[in-house]
This record gives structure tokens, sequence and C-alpha cells, in this order.
């Protein structure tokens, strides 16, 4: 019997690129044969519509899932869609994505193929040989570089190249040993914090060169507030990191 690979998918106004992206992503499947593939979008009451068009879809998706709820960011977003993959599918692989094109979803395959070959969390780096970030500015990519140098300072990580990046497959027997309560809501905070449990929990880690590019429709999320709140999740990491020490 196959696995099940599920895709967590946070929305907030994204109706036009979900219309376009999720029968991209579930061409894929023909490419996944160990897995089952699944999708949950996690729309935060986007105003545009986009449960609408996620709804439309399920009619010809079966393995399309919808959970809606209030705006209270990206990580209460993931960790909503992690526990339903986790706990109600009872997915054995958990993806994480961006809406909005900036991920090439032809590379889902390799993904899995990956945690197929051992390893229990593969990330898209942006920042590895052969990864690019064609539309960043100097400033954005100062950004990004920075805060992977910080969090693998403050969080005791590897030398891992991309501790922001969104685009991740991860084990779930590695996840379930973590715990997700307390983490950053918000933007990429989340994920430098996911990231570090996972590896403080035994995570086999491989990093995948991508190509960041510009988003097919709408805005950007990142805002001054993830940032500041980036800059104060590095002392939590640090506590975790500490407590986990003794």
């Amino acid at each position: 019997m196959n696995g099940v690979a599920c895709i967590v998918l946070p929305t907030y106004n994204e109706a036009e690129n979900v219309t376009a992206l999720l029968p991209l992503i579930f061409r894929q499947a023909p490419r996944i044969p160990t897995h089952e593939l699944h999708v949950i979008v996690v729309d935060d009451n986007s105003p545009d519509g986009t449960g609408d068009r996620v709804r439309s879809l399920m009619a010809e998706f079966s393995n399309l899932h919808l959970l809606t709820g209030e705006k209270r960011g990206l990580g209460e977003a993931y960790k909503r869609g992690l526990a339903f993959a986790v706990n109600e599918l009872r997915a054995d692989l958990v993806l994480e994505m961006d809406a909005d094109f900036q991920h090439d979803p032809t590379l889902l395959p390799l993904f899995v193929m990956l945690t197929n070959s051992g390893f229990s969390l593969v990330i898209g780096s942006r920042f590895i040989a052969g990864g690019a970030t064609p539309n960043f500015g100097w400033y954005r990519k100062l950004i990004s570089t920075t805060g992977t140098w910080l969090v693998r300072l403050f969080g005791g990580l590897p030398a891992l190249r991309d501790c922001t990046s969104g685009y991740r497959c991860i084990k779930s027997d590695v996840l379930r040993k973590c715990d997700l309560t307390g983490l950053a809501t918000r933007g990429y905070s989340f994920q430098s914090s996911l990231l570090c449990e996972l590896v403080r929990h035994g995570a086999r880690v491989i990093e995948v060169p991508i190509v960041f590019q510009e988003r097919k429709s709408g805005i950007s999320k990142l805002s001054f507030r993830d940032q500041t709140e980036f800059v104060s999740n590095l002392l939590k990491l640090r506590r975790r990191r500490r407590a986990s020490d003794c």
C-alpha cells in the first residue's frame, strides 16, 4: 500500500494563483508512485474568494482539502494544516509550499524521492549552488542570507544555507516528535523555528537548489512586523537550544 504525501498550502487572497496552481500540483501525482498525493489549502477567510475557488476544484480533485479560519498568521495556518495532515490524513510525508508560483511544483517528485532515499527533511534552497533568486534586490537578499546566519548561530544548526525557505518535505515520524505549540506564529519566523525543532529531534537534512521566481499575481505578505518578530524569535531559539542541552 502506498503512503500518503500531503502538501500544506497556506493562502490569503490567492484566488487567481490557486486556480492555476492546484491542477499543476496534481499533475505531478503520476510521477510520485510511492505515495498518494493530497493537498490541504489552509485559507484565512480570504476576502477575494480563494476558498470558493478551492471548493469548486474539490469536485475535480478528490484529494483536495480546505481548512478555513480567521487570519492569525502564517505559523498558525501551518500548525492547523500540519495537524490535519498528520492526525486526520495519516500522512507519511508533509510538504510545505507557497501558493504564489514561487515554488516550482515539478520539483515535488524529487523531494519525495529523496525522503525515500533516507532523508527526513528536504529543503528547497535558494542559496546553494544551482539555486537562484533572480528577482531579489540586494536588500532582500541581504535580509535572507543574514537571517539564515542568525538562525544557525542562535539555533545551533549545522551549516545549512537556507533556514527560512518555505519549500520543504518532512517525514511525519520526525514531525510528530516536535512541539509546535510555542513556535512563532507569523512569517519566516515559524519556518526557522520549525527547522530548529526538526533538527533537534534528529532530522537528516538535505538541501536541493531551487530558483525562487517572482510571484504570478497578488502582493508579497512579507512585512516589517514579520521582520521584527524574526529578531525577537532569535532569543526563543537560543532558550530552546539551551533547554534541550540540559
